[in-house]
């Protein structure tokens, strides 16, 4: 289906086939006019030749005597050519050319043996099929008939050299006007792959917009395109703006609603104080998560997003190591310092920091973050631990939010749930298992920047 989704492959197929219908029509054609051209030259020259026999022929007063000449065409005496002549009297040949070597034409067409005008038609001859010419004498000749003949061969031969000439003319015709149409095609759709490169630098974010000359049929979609960019490039960022004034607007609220908590604390009504301040902390994470969710969604759909691996998370380990230096956790990075993926930084760095996060959280000594390429279009950010892990079962709950599997360590439950939404909408896949340090391993499959 691709195939004939291919503009260029339909331009090519139509081409082909109408090249062929043509060039076979003019094949038909062409031969056809030649066999009826042999045809008739065949046939001419048999009227020439039969004039010729009873021209040289001579009878004496008795009739008892024929005199010839010598024949104009030496292949009449060259024995079995498939080119021959007779004189007859009834039923007997009284003369014959030298290729007959005695033989008889063979049995000649009923119409001949009457009408004084010739009579053309095909008989089985010495040596095969064969185109016959006979004709009676004059009366002052009695009854001698006069037959000249050519072997079917001989036109058969003349056609099929002309046809096989036709067919390699034909052929070659045929891929000298195929060879032309595509580079015609090639040349005319050249403007579409210049734009589509373009097109593949606005998406990289070598570009922000379809830059270059283009022919007068292709400038209107170009400039339709760089509308269609720059009006969605300004709606994602008012998008953008307007998540970050939300989650701005609802600071203020929040701050407020903490003092009164804490206000309540130092009155002593400790109990309202900690359930307020336990759902003030969940509804900012909930709008953490939203206002992160509303951004990346934004920020995702944005061409040219990109940020650098190593730089990312070389930034976030320095700073959760300080903020866990009490930890005593070593931790060993293995970066590939040329990787940039197609994310925007603050996710990309949020995704590594709640990864990371919980790594510290649950690991006993040793921390592993790698971020290697799997291929030209993805790379792989894995983060691992020499924790307690997951079993199997829970490698999958643990993505809904709120589960915590281990309510003694601090947390909502939010943070992966936020990784696999974030993930999500930049296209990637995120995976739990068992880590070769004995604990949990977690690995991010993310697209390439290219």
């Amino acid at each position: 289906m691709r195939v004939w989704g291919s503009l260029r492959f339909r331009l090519m197929a139509a081409a082909a086939i109408w090249i062929v219908v043509a060039l076979t029509a003019g094949y038909v054609a062409f031969s056809s006019i030649f066999r009826s051209q042999v045809n008739s030259e065949f046939d001419d020259e048999l009227h020439i030749h039969v004039q010729e026999v009873e021209r040289i022929t001579r009878f004496n007063r008795q009739g008892a005597a024929i005199q010839r000449l010598p024949f104009s065409d030496p292949r009449y005496e060259n024995p079995g050519s498939g080119f021959y002549w007779e004189v007859a009297e009834g039923d007997r040949v009284v003369f014959s050319s030298g290729s007959l070597e005695g033989r008889a034409i063979g049995p000649l067409p009923q119409d001949s043996m009457h009408p004084r005008t010739p009579v053309v038609d095909r008989v089985e001859g010495p040596t095969g099929p064969m185109l016959v010419i006979a004709k009676f004498g004059p009366d002052a000749e009695g009854g001698y008939r006069f037959a000249l003949g050519t072997d079917q061969r001989h036109i058969d031969a003349a056609i099929a050299e002309f046809d096989n000439s036709l067919t390699t003319a034909v052929a070659a015709l045929g891929a000298i006007l195929l060879a032309t149409v595509m580079g015609l095609i090639s040349f005319g759709l050249a403007p579409f792959h210049k734009l589509a490169r373009a097109m593949r630098e606005v998406r990289s974010g070598a570009a922000l917009s379809v830059e270059g000359n283009h022919p007068t049929e292709v400038q209107p979609l170009v400039n339709e395109l760089n509308t269609l960019i720059k009006g969605q490039r300004d709606a994602l960022q008012r998008a953008r703006a307007q998540a970050g004034n939300l989650a701005h607007a609802l600071k203020t609220p929040l701050a407020i609603i903490s003092d009164e908590a804490f206000q309540l604390d130092e009155r002593g009504d400790k109990s309202a104080a900690t359930v307020i301040t336990e759902q003030s902390k969940a509804m900012q994470l909930h709008i953490d998560h939203h206002i992160a969710r509303a951004r990346a969604q934004a920020v995702s759909r944005l061409p040219g997003t990109q940020s650098d691996v190593a730089e990312n998370i070389a930034g976030i380990m320095n700073a959760l190591g300080r903020l866990h230096a009490q930890r005593g956790v070593e931790v060993r990075q293995d970066l590939d310092t040329q990787l940039q993926v197609a994310m925007d930084g603050q996710d990309f760095a949020e995704l590594v920091a709640n990864l990371v996060d919980n790594a510290y959280k649950f690991a006993r000594a040793r921390i592993v973050v790698t971020a290697l390429p799997i291929d030209d279009e993805f790379l792989r950010v894995t983060v691992e631990d020499d924790g307690p892990g997951l079993p199997p079962q829970a490698r999958e709950i643990v993505f809904a939010p709120g589960i915590r599997l281990d309510e003694t360590r601090p947390g909502t439950g939010l943070g992966l749930s936020i990784v696999r939404d974030l993930i999500e909408l930049y296209q990637g896949e995120i995976e739990l298992g068992a880590s070769s340090l004995g604990g949990l391993s977690a690995t991010m499959k993310l697209r390439r920047h290219r």
